[in-house]
């Protein structure tokens, strides 16, 4: 199918492109990552005055209601750019659950100066034992008068430096295991709260959470289901991104093949090469196509939406991890140096893959889905 961008879209597309202009290189995005946040708070105040934070909420939270395509798009080209802003955590997890599941007051407390780039908040959802079990917690909310304790551990809570609260997903005392979470909004500086700050591969900072008898109250309720289509749009959000960085591997590696001399001819003409450099620009368009297929299935059936979204994931994170392997080898030492971009693409690539599920563990998930 011949998928052509409409005007509103390529005005997303075009802005995302700018932006990255206008503030990224290599050297500027390694001095923002080391920020104490793992980013540019400037930056995230710039993509909140450009309306881009507003993109994925509905008008009636005073969002642009940007649908699964606008929001593949910005995050392919964010991907290109090698953007380290935290757009998918903050947005499409922690934003996305509050606008799905909070009430009028938590909406109207947060989304504003989240979508302004004023306020930030972390998702605090994954635990240690959890693997790629989404939907097991073991962190406990015990009921405490009006209110809940809090008791649990949660891991990779990305971007979690620097936020101003966490969403913390827990389960009461005994409660099953298939039954809804509750999520809870807590103050990053509560009582009970220990956050330790850690560097992924990437460069870009998440977050162990310890929470020992923290005060909370008002808990969001997801049903499974709700849940699930949250962290699918993630996924496709995390496929669109990687999506996005093995176009750009790709484009430098072919660009280094025809400028790159042995035996005194560009190493770009050896069919070998030609051969394997065919075989990446298949992969790349086999993966977006997978995306954007995903992304017209998310207004479909819940089953048809995780099936697509299953098998786009599981196709693109081994997809653009060959990518990466492929472009660190066919340029050598330099590929995996801090000064080339293309090491930092593919460690970014190491993080998507494996985020929410690896490639095994998605096609497991298709294949359930599918049965």
């Amino acid at each position: 199918m011949d998928f052509e961008l409409d005007e509103d879209q390529t005005m997303l597309r075009d802005l995302v492109e700018k932006f990255a202009e206008d503030r990224y290189d290599l050297v500027r995005r390694q001095r923002y990552q080391a920020e104490p946040a793992g980013f540019s708070g400037d930056n995230w105040r710039q993509l909140g005055e450009l309306g881009l934070l507003a993109l994925p909420f509905g008008e009636a939270d005073g969002g642009l209601a940007g649908g699964p395509i606008e929001i593949a798009t910005v995050m392919e080209a964010a991907g290109r750019a090698l953007v380290a802003e935290p757009l998918l955590p903050d947005l499409l997890l922690a934003g996305a659950l509050i606008a799905r599941g909070g009430s009028e007051a938590q909406k109207a407390a947060w989304l504003p100066r989240i979508m302004a780039g004023e306020a930030r908040v972390g998702f605090a959802h994954f635990e240690h034992e959890a693997r790629f079990n989404l939907a097991y917690v073991a962190t406990t909310a015990t009921r405490d008068g009006d209110g809940a304790r809090l008791d649990g551990e949660k891991t990779l809570v990305l971007a979690g430096a620097g936020v101003d609260a966490y969403i913390v997903s827990a389960r009461s005392p005994g409660a099953r295991a298939d039954g809804p979470i509750d999520f809870y909004l807590v103050p990053a500086d509560a009582a009970g709260v220990h956050a330790r700050p850690y560097r992924l591969i990437d460069g870009s900072l998440a977050v162990e959470l310890r929470l020992q008898g923290v005060a909370a109250s008002d808990p969001i309720s997801l049903a499974p289901a709700a849940l699930d289509a949250l962290l699918d749009g993630a996924r496709l959000a995390a496929c669109a991104e990687m999506v996005g960085i093995m176009a750009m591997l790709f484009e430098a590696t072919l660009d280094y093949a025809r400028t790159r001399k042995q035996f005194g001819v560009a190493i770009g003409s050896f069919q070998a090469l030609q051969h394997r450099l065919a075989d990446a620009y298949v992969l790349v368009e086999q993966s977006r196509s997978l995306m954007l297929r995903a992304a017209l299935k998310s207004a479909e059936a819940a089953d048809d939406r995780r099936a697509a979204t299953a098998a786009a994931k599981s196709f693109i994170a081994a997809a653009a991890v060959r990518i990466g392997e492929e472009s660190i080898q066919i340029h050598g030492g330099i590929g995996i140096s801090d000064e080339l971009v293309i090491g930092h693409g593919h460690k970014r690539i190491l993080v998507l893959a494996t985020l929410f599920g690896d490639s095994d563990a998605e096609l497991r998930r298709y294949n359930q889905l599918a049965a």
